[in-house]
């Protein structure tokens, strides 16, 4: 669960607080995140979805000791009102909310597979599926080619997300159901999306856009950043981080990064990996490397001049807030990162840059690129003022919701019939199957009438010639 929830349900007043229950992951559960971790880098499909299949896989048995730790250890004194689950790629939490019978609310990037799960339509002919990294605007190829994304991304949601978890769903709750179909009985999807990034489709009214609900007031920089920043003159900051999965990068990548800075006018804060050795580089003097950064401070500050990240759902959407433009530099897998950069680039925010072909001067001519053009500044900036004149803050949205499925102990009244139904029904396949063959009947036996007619006519017409010839 984002922490920015649970900080905020924490400083609630006592009465209101919620208690909490947990059960450790099991060992395998930490090892299979980090080997899934480890293949951002990589190019090749294989072993990543090889990894991907391991992290489920561990978190379905992490899912079913937590519920073997409810089914021993919980009495009937206790009661929860709610589960509140994040990410969403590990339904565990539906789970257990069905398995207490209580509502459930989920906090979830909106790729295909989720925005399915919630019933929303989704129109392959102008929203591109993930990954495919398309704009709104496709060629009949890139159609062609997003159908068959749809296609796929239907099979990998169900046979490679959903299904490590139907043992932990039949053994714990019951066999007539799957854990595909828990999961879209979920009474509130709060979407980290929101129109100024994302592209317009519809949604179903138990989805809440809540994008950028982390983003809290600006506070001051410690002394030493606000005046590093200050540092900087009328060339400003450029803040670099690839966000905390993928901040430990090869020392190939980090030279490219390390000889661009050096040769930039600007002032750089490099966000490193908590597990990276600073004194394992040779950083230059205009370079400042840091394990932690205030990221949301220093993209609110005057001085910042452009934000290099990977593309991340938090980081995209606080660079947008804030004004400040992008170089996107997308990493061999991941398919939010991918769809984000492809939207940002799409709407002017800025440049992407593959990381597997990325040179120096390749880099070094992108960043100067952007920071000498006016229209990206100026697009993200009106997306900023857009993002931010709302009538209430994203946060303050987002409680709210929770408290209101809380109080009205879930919104079965705001899901949707879809995902009950059949795929045929819900293209209406059988319905158009009856129309054209109720057509094509119709249409036969109407032309057999006209042939019968015909025929009759033609036969009276020779009778009567054959009279007149007598």
């Amino acid at each position: 669960m984002p922490n920015d929830v649970l900080q905020h349900l924490h400083s609630t007043p006592t009465e209101d607080k919620l208690t909490y229950e947990g059960a450790q992951c099991t060992p395998g559960m930490l090892e299979a995140g980090l080997a899934f971790q480890n293949h951002y880098w990589e190019v090749g499909y294989d072993n990543t979805l090889q990894a991907l299949e391991d992290l489920v896989n561990a978190a379905s048995k992490s899912c079913e000791a937590l519920l073997h730790h409810l089914e021993t250890k919980t009495t009937e004194d206790e009661k929860y009102n709610m589960v509140l689950w994040s990410p969403a790629e590990l339904p565990c939490g539906a789970v257990l909310a069905r398995y207490l019978e209580i509502p459930s609310a989920v906090i979830y990037i909106p790729t295909f597979s989720f925005l399915h799960s919630a019933g929303n339509p989704l129109p392959v002919a102008y929203y591109p599926i993930s990954p495919s990294g398309f704009t709104s605007e496709m060629t009949f190829m890139q159609r062609v080619q997003n159908t068959l994304f749809y296609l796929v991304s239907k099979y990998v949601h169900h046979h490679r997300l959903f299904s490590p978890f139907d043992y932990t769903v039949h053994k714990y709750i019951s066999n007539d159901t799957s854990t595909e179909e828990i999961v879209a009985d979920t009474d509130l999807w709060l979407s980290l999306a929101d129109f100024t990034l994302e592209f317009t489709r519809p949604t179903m009214p138990n989805v809440v856009n809540v994008a950028a609900f982390n983003l809290a007031e600006p506070k001051p920089l410690s002394q030493d950043l606000e005046e590093f920043m200050q540092s900087s003159g009328d060339p400003g900051v450029i803040l670099f981080s690839l966000g905390s999965i993928t901040a430990s990068m090869p020392d190939r990548i980090a030279q490219i990064f390390l000889e661009a800075f050096a040769r930039l006018p600007q002032k750089v804060i490099w966000k490193m990996g908590s597990d990276s050795d600073r004194d394992s580089q040779n950083f230059p003097p205009n370079v400042k490397a840091m394990k932690w950064v205030p990221q949301n401070d220093l993209l609110a500050h005057k001085k910042m001049k452009l934000f290099i990240n990977h593309g991340g759902t938090n980081g995209i959407y606080e660079s947008v807030y804030h004004g400040v433009p992008m170089v996107l530099v997308t990493l061999p897998i991941s398919s939010e990162l991918r769809d984000n950069t492809a939207r940002a680039v799409y709407h002017g925010y800025g440049l992407q840059l593959d990381i597997t072909t990325m040179t120096t001067e390749k880099l070094l001519h992108t960043i100067q690129h952007v920071l000498s053009t006016d229209s990206y500044q100026e697009n993200v900036q009106r997306a900023g003022r857009i993002m931010s004149d709302q009538p209430v803050p994203p946060l303050n949205l987002t409680m709210w919701w929770i408290e209101h499925v809380i109080k009205h102990d879930g919104l079965p009244h705001l899901r949707t019939r879809a995902n009950k139904m059949p795929f045929y029904q819900y293209f209406l396949l059988d319905v158009i199957a009856f129309l054209v063959t109720t057509l094509a009947v119709v249409l036969g036996a109407s032309v057999c009438a006209c042939r019968l007619m015909y025929r009759k006519i033609k036969e009276k017409q020779q009778k009567e010639r054959d009279k007149k010839n007598k």
